[in-house]
């Protein structure tokens, strides 16, 4: 059985929904969660965001603070505010991206792009009960990985629209429910969200803790967004351990990393757990196959 490929539904698409309390529109959400069309999409687009400015970052608000170097349930890490304006931003992998890369060169972004137009790295992603792609207060996500597949590539070197892909029965599914979409955005989350990742000759599964996702469309209904959530750096040194050319370095990754934690602060150590992070993310239309 083939998913519907998304042509106004990119922002939708990808992988968000705004989780809501429901209050007076709970059964109207619930009852729109029981029609609507299904649709599919494919990542196109998968890189660790970057500083826009010393205190200007892409992300999300994860603990619900806004915190300065004082505060000491985010371990003494400052927020950040984004580029519309929002504060209490949480994303300190951000300014750690150009450390890292000093150690391993500017290929980390480059690395994960040719994983996804080699077909090495397919993320799958299916909209279920879309009535509506820009006002719909129900709708539930699906995000898988594919099985491998080298896709057409157009012209600007990205993957085009509209192709078949087929998940992956031996993969886990991630899934939200209960979401909504305003105004042609969709904002997500909080939710648990298993992203796969290719870099370094390795591939290995990373965990995102209490994920989100904000997503535009534009005139051509291509997807563009940001995922954010909190990630166990020990799990990020656990996945890339057998890389090529890290053995050497990981210890200073690891080190650069641990003391750069601002979330899941635990009374017993006195230690944040979890590092913030911000993905970019992009993607087309996609028909998936079961």
């Amino acid at each position: 059985m083939k998913t519907k490929a998304v042509s106004r539904l990119l922002p939708v698409l990808s992988l968000g929904l705004f989780l809501v309390g429901c209050g007076e529109e709970e059964a109207l959400g619930a009852a729109a969660c029981t029609t609507g069309e299904t649709y599919g999409a494919i990542t196109t687009k998968l890189a660790f965001s970057r500083l826009v400015s010393p205190t200007v970052a892409p992300g999300f608000d994860l603990d619900g603070r806004t915190s300065d170097s004082t505060d000491s349930l985010s371990c003494g890490k400052a927020d950040f505010t984004d580029a519309d304006g929002r504060s209490g931003v949480d994303n300190q992998l951000a300014p750690l991206v150009p450390e890292v890369e000093k150690f391993v060169g500017d290929a980390i972004d480059g690395l994960l792009q040719g994983s996804i137009n080699d077909g090495q790295l397919v993320i799958l992603m299916e909209m279920e009960n879309v009535d509506d792609f820009t006002n719909d207060t129900c709708v539930n996500l699906g995000v898988q990985v594919g099985v491998k597949k080298r896709p057409t590539l157009g012209t600007d070197g990205i993957i085009e629209a509209y192709q078949t892909f087929e998940p992956d029965p031996a993969a886990s599914r991630s899934y939200v429910m209960n979401a909504r979409i305003e105004n042609g955005v969709l904002e997500t989350g909080p939710f648990a969200l298993a992203i796969p990742l290719a870099i370094f000759d390795v591939a290995f599964t990373l965990n995102v803790q209490d994920a989100r996702f904000r997503f535009t469309i534009d005139e051509e209904h291509r997807l563009k967004g940001i995922l954010g959530g909190g990630v166990l750096p020990q799990e990020i040194i656990d996945g890339v351990k057998d890389g090529d050319g890290l053995e050497d370095l990981l210890p200073q990754i690891k080190l650069l990393l641990d003391a750069n934690t601002d979330l899941a602060y635990n009374e017993d150590t006195g230690k944040c757990e979890q590092l913030s992070a911000t993905l970019d993310v992009e993607g087309v239309p996609a028909f998936l196959r079961r």
